[in-house]
């Protein structure tokens, strides 16, 4: 019955993206001019300390559509020395031109990361996990670079098709792990430390009405990235393809949409385990801890039931609710005829508030899978 289910979902989401363009786009009166949204953290606790982070997001209206620039910046730090760095910025308009560029950089080091392997070969033991520190490592990281995205086509809005290219280098490695762990027991790859100079080309259709706070129309993005001998420590390449859909339930009006994503991709190489495709996290099946599948490929889906049902002048405050249902399965490179076969699904509910404006979005989402319950508090829908 899951194999049916999952088989809908897909159809479910293509029919989505497949319904309406983007005629409900405005740039209204709270999208312009410049506007920041902010959100600090403070905690405290005996085992680890002092928690203290915070995420601004700065948003430039100012005589462009959808926006002139993005940035946002997050950080956080507990006194025992894990902590988070992060910046993002995307300019819409460079060099006088519609090449649009975006460009991050994110660095962490964590004193508990964990990573399961491959689950479609070795099964995790729940009860080791739960009950010992086996599958549990420290491990510094740093992320950066940037994506070009060249027009192919421009029409109303925010409507355009791209040509994207990017180049990215990423470096993780464990430290300061006693060698009787899961991740040296099991060999896994990268558990020495990994370098990949990723080398990226891709093609995004983009028809949606509002990139932050989509209501009508559709998104494609595929494209491949490979790190290549010599500029890598190890040789993998991914292939992708991502597709979003929205629709209003009534005609004109944006305040009840049904919104759907399916994700595919797929590794060949010697792929370090950080970079092996996984599902369990705030977009893929809510209610699996964090990275609780992983293999060689991935697909997921997601559909969501999103509504805005009161406004509040203060601030521009918006308060919403939420109902969504997750699927997908990981599979090896041997094992593509099971695609569609032996799916986990999900399902759960939300909140959401806007504030400042319509853009920022502060989410609640709780969901619940065969395993427990996740919880999850960030900003932004989670497509």
């Amino acid at each position: 019955m899951k194999d049916l289910y999952s088989k809908l979902f897909v159809l479910i989401i293509i029919g989505i993206s497949m319904c309406g363009g983007s005629s409900l786009y405005a740039q209204d009166s709270l999208r312009t001019g410049i506007k920041y949204g902010f959100l600090p953290a403070l905690s405290f606790n005996s085992d680890n300390g002092v928690y203290l982070g915070a995420e601004v997001k700065r948003y430039d209206y100012r005589d462009m559509v959808p926006f002139r620039s993005y940035t946002r910046f997050a950080f956080s730090y507990q006194t025992i020395g894990v902590f988070n760095f992060s910046v993002y910025r995307d300019q819409v308009k460079n060099f006088g031109t519609d090449i649009r560029v975006g460009y991050d950089l994110n660095t962490n080091q964590s004193f508990s990361d964990y990573h399961l392997g491959d689950t479609e070969k070795n099964p995790v033991d729940r009860p080791r996990f739960d009950s010992t520190s086996y599958y549990n490592f420290k491990a510094f990281k740093v992320n950066v670079g940037g994506s070009t995205r060249f027009p192919i086509s421009l029409g109303e809005g925010i409507e355009r098709m791209d040509l994207l290219t990017g180049l990215r280098f990423v470096y993780e490695k464990p430290w300061g792990t006693p060698e009787n762990r899961y991740l040296y027991e099991q060999d896994l790859t990268g558990a020495d430390g990994a370098f990949l100079t990723f080398l990226e080309l891709g093609w995004v259709l983009e028809r949606r009405n509002n990139e932050f706070r989509a209501q009508q129309g559709y998104y494609v993005n595929a494209g491949t990235k490979i790190a290549p001998p010599l500029i890598s420590t190890h040789t993998t390449a991914e292939f992708y393809t991502t597709m979003l859909g929205y629709l209003p339930i009534f005609k004109d009006d944006p305040s009840l949409t049904l919104a759907g994503i399916v994700r595919l991709r797929s590794t060949v190489g010697d792929t370090p385990y950080w970079f092996m495709p996984y599902l369990g996290d705030g977009s893929t099946l809510r209610g699996y801890m964090y990275r609780r599948f992983s293999s060689d490929n991935s697909l997921s889906y997601s559909v969501e039931l999103r509504s805005w049902l009161l406004k509040i002048p203060f601030k521009n405050i918006e308060l919403g609710v939420n109902l969504f249902a997750d699927g997908g399965r990981v599979f090896t490179n041997e094992n593509w005829d099971s695609i569609f076969n032996e799916h986990k699904l999900t399902l759960g509910f939300g909140g959401v508030m806007s504030i400042f404006t319509p853009d920022y979005i502060l989410k609640y989402d709780i969901g619940f899978s065969d395993d427990g319950i996740g919880i999850y508090l960030g900003t932004g829908y989670s497509f």
